[in-house]
Formats: structure tokens, C-alpha cells, sequence
């Protein structure tokens, strides 16, 4: 059956649509895996900056702690990679302010930045 007028419109609107997700799909995709790696690599890095009793930046230090605690050693490296992923994210270079200062409005960033900010409140 041929569509016409609008319904060849809405026809080829949700064409585009799909062709549109299938593109982002693989966007996220690619997002997530590169994430993935940005996190195992962090990760490595401070088990390594520990195991080598490396000094740690002021700004971590004043949140998290020279160290890993004995207790929640898991959760704290969790926090704490994921602190480094943020501030590698963003290119936050603050040496004071862990979380650095609000200077932009991603709102994909804000709601990170208060997720961490809470968390490390917690801590």
C-alpha cells in the first residue's frame, strides 16, 4: 500500500527517528566502554599512587584522606576514582577544591558534580 501526504510524512519523520536512535545507540555505547577504560585506568593509578605511599594532592586529601580507610576500603576507592574521572572529565585543576568551582551550566555536570559533593559530605 503507497502512503501519501501525511501519512508519507509521519512515515518518513519515523524513519529518521530510527535512523536517529541507531546513531546514538552507538554514541553510548561508545560513551560507556570509553568510561569503562577512563575508570580501570584511574583506578590502577591510585592502587599504584597507594602501594607506592605516593603524597596525595592537598584537594584529595582534604576529602577522602591520605589513605584508603580498613573499613570501606571498597567504597572508598570507589568514591575516590570516580572523584578522578570527574575532575579528568571536566579538566577541574583546582589544588584546593576537589570538585573545583562551578564555572560552566552542563547540567550533565551539575548533577554529577552535587552526586559527588553529597557523597564526599558523607564520607
Amino acid at each position: 500500500m503507497k502512503l501519501n501526504g501525511p501519512a508519507q510524512q509521519a512515515r518518513a519523520a519515523l524513519d529518521q527517528d530510527d535512523a536517529l536512535r541507531e546513531t546514538k545507540a552507538s554514541l553510548l555505547e561508545e560513551s560507556d566502554k570509553a568510561e569503562k577504560e577512563l575508570t580501570a585506568l584511574l583506578r590502577g593509578c591510585l592502587a599504584d599512587a597507594i602501594r607506592d605511599r605516593s603524597l596525595m594532592p592537598m584537594w584529595f586529601v582534604t576529602v577522602l584522606g591520605a589513605v584508603p580507610p580498613t573499613e570501606k576500603t571498597q567504597e572508598w576507592m570507589d568514591l575516590a576514582t570516580e572523584v578522578l574521572a570527574y575532575r579528568a572529565t571536566y579538566q577541574v585543576t583546582d589544588t584546593v577544591v576537589a570538585l573545583g568551582l562551578e564555572t560552566d551550566d552542563i547540567p550533565e555536570r551539575w548533577e554529577w558534580h552535587d552526586d559527588l559533593a553529597e557523597r564526599l559530605k558523607r564520607w
